[in-house]
């Protein structure tokens, strides 16, 4: 077996709903973390900007059409993850964004059995892949920081 010789990068949209909610699909059975949810993101590939894969593979995994939260990506950021066990596959880097829906209705798409939204509490219950739950626990927080600071 080969060395890894570079680690990868993942971009998660971590799409916010209106209601205080994140959407989250679940995996298809037979592949990695299959049966269980997460991030509708996956791999960046040259010649992508991180703007395009989030919306490119949110709409292929949810059908929904999404954008950052904010007027820019760092704006948007929930964090670096980049344990190198985090994915059991190999090293992959996950860079994480708040987004929002533009248009579109969740539908499951590619590796997708299943699109919902989910409250803070309801995630705490989920069976989560990878380490998708810190960056779920991650955004809940910063989402709480922004509403205090919005009273």
């Amino acid at each position: 077996m080969t060395k890894q010789q570079n680690a990868y990068v993942d971009i998660n949209p971590v799409i916010v709903i209106s209601d205080d909610k994140i959407v989250l699909a679940k995996r298809m059975e037979g592949i990695v973390g299959g049966g269980r949810w997460h991030l509708p993101g996956g791999r960046l590939h040259a010649n992508e900007t991180i703007e395009m894969v989030l919306r490119k593979l949110a709409f292929i995994k949810t059908n929904l059409i999404i954008e950052p939260l904010y007027h820019s990506l760092t704006e948007s950021l929930v964090g670096i993850y980049d344990d190198p066990k985090r994915d059991p596959r190999e090293h992959v880097i996950s860079i994480a964004f708040l987004c929002k829906v533009i248009n579109g209705e969740p539908r499951p798409g590619v590796k997708v059995d299943s699109v919902k939204s989910f409250s803070e509490a309801e995630t705490r219950k989920l069976d989560i892949a990878f380490d998708h739950r810190t960056t779920v626990q991650d955004a809940f927080l910063i989402l709480k920081k922004l509403e205090c600071s919005m009273l």
